[in-house]
């Protein structure tokens, strides 16, 4: 498992792609923030479940770094990905919406 300040590091910039702060790795103009949104949305969740793993072998407590990531930055992350999941859904739906009507338009 990666260190407390790794996974920190990591969390921040998935929060700068999907603030906008930084060009998501995606080349697309409507994909590119539903796919880098599931994308982090997963990592993010395999290091909430590695860290309960950790928890219930006994490794990691209350009181360690890695419980307080997941119940603070991991968990507020995890919930704006799953957002930014979901509001690129809708994006990819109305662009695909829109392209249909022109498409229809033309017959």
């Amino acid at each position: 498992m990666p260190s407390v300040t790794e996974i920190l590091d990591e969390l921040h910039d998935y929060w700068d792609v999907l603030l906008g702060r930084k060009d998501a790795p995606v080349d697309s103009p409507y994909l590119d923030l539903m796919e880098c949104a599931v994308a982090y949305y997963s990592r993010a969740q395999e290091i909430d479940a590695l860290i309960h793993e950790g928890e219930a072998s006994g490794a990691i407590k209350k009181s360690d770094p890695y419980y307080r990531v997941r119940v603070g930055p991991l968990r507020a992350f995890i919930e704006a990905a799953r957002k930014h999941c979901d509001l690129g859904s809708r994006r990819l739906s109305q662009e695909t919406l829109i392209s249909q009507q022109r498409y229809d338009a033309r017959m």
